[in-house]
């Protein structure tokens, strides 16, 4: 595994219920229109349909983005290619068997009396295409939100640091480009650094820049006393955590003084909880 797979992995925020939610309802919406202008039928079919098409695409879509991340994702384009062509294949064939069984469910005598009764060919045909053309869409998104925080070609406009090799531990202060202009950064103003490559993003009191450091350089160069690595991808300044608070698995979940929150991993949260007195 490269670093760059394990911190675009790390930088992935956890899917929130609400905006799980929110997509179940699109689904819904969007599933119980085209039933209703393909087949008419009453209110009460149209919402069964749109459900029983819903929690499937809904339940096994979350499991494809867990997928992709965890074993698609930063591989190299043959095995990201085979590795699409396998996670697709079981979103289809899970979404379309979970349908079948929702509706028999659905239509049956009871919840242990129904039967499970496939599409003719040409509807298995056409929700085949759906689900492929969803898993399509839920495979973008996903390599949508696991892009690094800035892309290389704008590195000048932002402002790249270039910053000399410092004795360990001994990095108090470096120098940026902001437009024509060279300004220093007070490493005591750092509220966290997030691996970017081979770059580093560095969050400040006062804004974000990217530095050509690699996250172990800066974790070589920092003070261990103030700054601690509590992921993967994540350096924290102690100085800067506002709280923590449990976040299960015996992670941490820091509230950091620029508003950012982050999650860390359970060595990291044993960084932390070894420097509460």
């Amino acid at each position: 595994m490269n670093d760059r797979t394990i911190s675009a992995k790390e930088r992935m925020p956890p899917l929130s219920v609400r905006s799980v939610m929110i997509a179940a309802g699109l689904v819904f919406v969007a599933y119980s229109i085209v039933l209703l202008v393909a087949r008419g039928g009453g209110v009460l079919e149209t919402i069964a349909g749109g459900v029983a098409n819903t929690v499937p695409t809904v339940l096994t879509g979350l499991a494809a983005r867990s997928a992709i991340i965890r074993h698609v994702a930063g591989r190299s384009p043959i095995r990201t290619a085979l590795g699409h062509g396998v996670v697709g294949l079981f979103f289809v064939v899970m979404t379309y068997w979970s349908l079948l069984v929702l509706l028999g469910l659905i239509n049956g005598v009871s919840a242990t009396e129904f039967d499970v009764r496939p599409f003719d060919h040409r509807a298995m045909a056409w929700q085949s295409l759906q689900n492929v053309t969803m898993y399509g869409l839920i495979a973008a998104l996903t390599h949508l939100e696991m892009r690094p925080p800035a892309a290389v070609a704008t590195l000048k406009d932002r402002g790249v640091a270039d910053v000399a090799d410092p004795a360990p531990g001994d990095l108090s202060r470096y120098f940026i480009r902001s437009g024509e202009d060279i300004r220093p950064i007070d490493v005591a103003g750092i509220v966290s650094i997030a691996g970017a490559d081979d770059y580093a993003e560095v969050r400040t009191v006062s804004g974000s820049h990217l530095a050509r450091m690699t996250l172990a350089e800066f974790e070589a160069a920092l003070d261990p006393d103030r700054f601690a690595r509590v992921h993967r991808s994540r350096i924290v300044n102690l100085d800067r955590i506002v709280r923590a608070e449990p976040a299960g698995n015996g992670r941490l979940l820091l509230h950091m003084e620029d508003g950012d929150l982050i999650q860390t991993s359970r060595a990291g949260s044993k960084r932390v909880r070894d420097r509460v007195l």
